[in-house]
């Protein structure tokens, strides 16, 4: 039985260890050093994540060989609070096949809100809609990204790297 457009919706959240505009800046600027190496679309790892801050811009990776691959667009830039991303990865039938799939009429969409809980913590919101976009098999998509080993383990990473992050900056101070 086909999911309600709500029950399609993955929502998580994490509080970081950072103000929010170094929580923007990791999470943006550094997304290699904190996205999981085996989360990939391109045929082999990436060395670098790059986005293209502005509304139309591309989020993409490159491996060793310089070789890019799109994973989506910016939908939405408001730095530091929301950034917005189509995403083209291909549905497969059982599991995602994790290939970019141009057409946007077939990309879900992740949107992160960052918001600041204090002047040293930041709370970010991650929405991941439309997965029904991705055709047949998009039930198993929704409850894929709700598991532990796909948006959980992303954002603990990101958590991850920003708190490390602020303590090497603020050692550096010290």
């Amino acid at each position: 039985m086909p999911l309600t457009a709500e029950e399609a919706v993955v929502r998580k959240s994490i509080v970081v260890r950072a103000p929010i505009a170094r929580a923007w800046s990791v999470f943006v600027e550094q997304m290699e050093t904190w996205w999981p190496a085996t989360h990939h679309i391109g045929s082999t790892p990436f060395e670098a994540i790059f986005v293209e801050p502005r509304v139309g811009g591309r989020w993409y990776e490159r491996n060793v060989e310089g070789a890019q691959c799109d994973w989506g667009k910016v939908l939405a830039w408001d730095r530091p609070h929301k950034v917005c991303f189509s995403w083209h990865v291909g549905p497969g039938h059982d599991q995602p096949d994790w290939k970019f799939d141009p057409d946007p009429e077939k990309a879900s969409k992740v949107e992160f809100r960052f918001i600041a809980e204090s002047p040293s913590t930041t709370r970010i919101d991650l929405e991941h809609r439309c997965l029904e976009r991705h055709g047949e098999g998009y039930e198993q998509l929704v409850a894929l990204f709700n598991s532990p080993g796909a948006w959980i383990t992303i954002l603990d990473s990101l958590a991850r790297s920003v708190g490390q992050d602020a303590a090497s900056a603020e050692g550096a101070r010290a």
